[in-house]
Parts: structure tokens; sequence; C-alpha cells
């Protein structure tokens, strides 16, 4: 058989199939079913909420189900919803997998009229309206504001606040991601729990956090220091934690000067 024929029957073959393919997408693999599927039971994820959130339109495609923009569409709409996983089960499945984001901490807007309260992510997941620092059950944060925008503090739920040319946003993300760590150990605790509140203070060389426990205690993070947050923190934890430190766990200071060793300090001064 001659070569040229050889190739027309392989181009024939590759259009056929391509022509398969489209005829299934469009008549066989089509959405007929969405289910959601949770890692927790919570009265916050609604199931039908979560559905209609999603977009996803029955009689389209299953393959041309975009997953980003559902993810997007659905934590959006859903602020204590975190999608952790959008699979096409063949033929006619969608299945949204889901849990629910922990509120941990809280910050005021920059003219005090609201309360933000954030996930690990910073990411907005209600607002109150006027100065609820004392009523919050999360970590208030000192020292750090929002800006509402245009559009209102409430135009923010379910956004987050914009880490890239914030330090200060950057400290607190950096905090929570590592306090997210299960190597950790905050005495049993949960975050909110165990922290009671964050001052980020500015300093020459960068920032301080002063994370204050429950118990009394300040654990200061520096950003100036080479030594990263999470392992600032984790070493502070360790001290905390420490059977063999002779000190008073109801106050003081946990913090590392000179980037050698760490150190509890009955105050700062």
């Amino acid at each position: 058989m001659k070569r040229a024929n050889v190739l027309i029957i392989i181009f024939i073959a590759v259009v056929l199939l391509v022509l398969t393919a489209v005829l299934l997408a469009c008549t066989v693999f089509i959405v007929r079913h969405v289910e959601v599927e949770s890692e927790v039971s919570s009265s916050i994820l609604d199931e039908q909420a979560i559905i209609d959130a999603s977009e996803i339109e029955k009689g389209k495609s299953i393959i041309a189900v975009n997953k980003e923009k559902v993810k997007a569409s659905i934590e959006k709409e859903n602020p204590y919803v975190e999608v952790n996983f959008i699979e096409r089960v063949f033929p006619n499945t969608i299945l949204i997998k889901v849990t629910v984001r922990s509120a941990i901490m809280s910050m005021l807007s920059e003219d005090g009229a609201n309360l933000a309260i954030l996930d690990a992510d910073l990411k907005v997941l209600e607002m109150w309206q006027g100065d609820a620092s004392e009523d919050s059950a999360v970590t208030f944060v000192k020292g750090a504001t929002f800006v509402p925008g245009e559009e209102g503090a409430d135009s923010l739920v379910g956004t987050y606040l914009d880490r890239e040319e914030n330090a200060v946003f950057t400290l607190l993300y950096d905090i929570a991601r590592a306090s997210a760590d299960p190597n950790v150990d905050y005495a049993g605790k949960s975050f909110s729990t165990f922290f009671k509140e964050i001052e980020i203070i500015s300093y020459e060389k960068g920032l301080y956090a002063y994370i204050l426990t429950n118990t009394g205690v300040r654990l200061v993070i520096d950003t100036g220091l080479s030594i990263d947050v999470y392992n600032q923190l984790s070493l502070c934890m360790f001290v905390y934690n420490s059977e063999e430190m002779d000190v008073d766990k109801t106050s003081g200071y946990i913090r590392n000067p000179d980037a050698v060793a760490y150190r509890w300090y009955p105050t700062l001064e």
C-alpha cells in the first residue's frame, strides 16, 4: 500500500475518532446529576444552595464543565463552604466534594464601623456591623485594619484580603497557615481558643506579632529574623509546652532576640 494511501486512512480514522468523541460529549456524556459530598456534617452545608451556586447546567457536556469557575462561584455565594474537589463521574454526574471553613480571627475596618470574620486563608466569612470585637468568639487582631471599599464592607464577604502588597496581611496569613500544621501543638486547643489576641507592631526592620495566649503569655513573632514564621511559632510552642521550663506560664513573653535560642522573658522592657 502506498504511503499516501496510508496517510489518508490514518487521517480519516482520526477524523472519525474526533467526530465520535464530539458526538459522545454532546449526546451521551452530558450532565444529568449534580451531587454534593461533604467531609463533615453541618447545617452550613446546604446541598441545594451549593448546587444552585455552582451554575452547572444539566443537559450540557460533562467535559465542558469549568471546575475552577464552579469552585469560585460556590465559594463566593457560600462563604463558609470550601470546595475540596470537583469530579466528573462518567457518564452523567458531577460530584462536588466540600467541607466547612473555620472562622479563626476577626479584624476591624479602617473606620471602625465593621468587623470582618476571617478564616486561615484570610477569606471574609461574614461581616458584623459596629465594634463587636469583645463579643467575637475568635482571635481578635489589633494593629491591622481593612478598607471596606466603595461598595461597602458587606461586598467583601466571600472574598479574600489582598496579601500582595500588604505585609501585615501576609504575616497574619503565615501565622494562620503555620498554625494549621498538625505538628504545631497548642496544648490540645484550637487556634481561636488558644490565641486570644494578635497585635501587629511595625518597627525599623519589619513587623512584630505579639500573640496573646489564653493563659496570658505572649509569643513574639519577628519578620526581621532570618528564621521563618512557621519555625518561630513552632519553637515558641516547644518552649511553652516544655515540662522542663521552670517558669510561670500565666504571664511573660517567649521571644528570640538573637535568632539563636528562644527564651522566656517576664517583660519586653
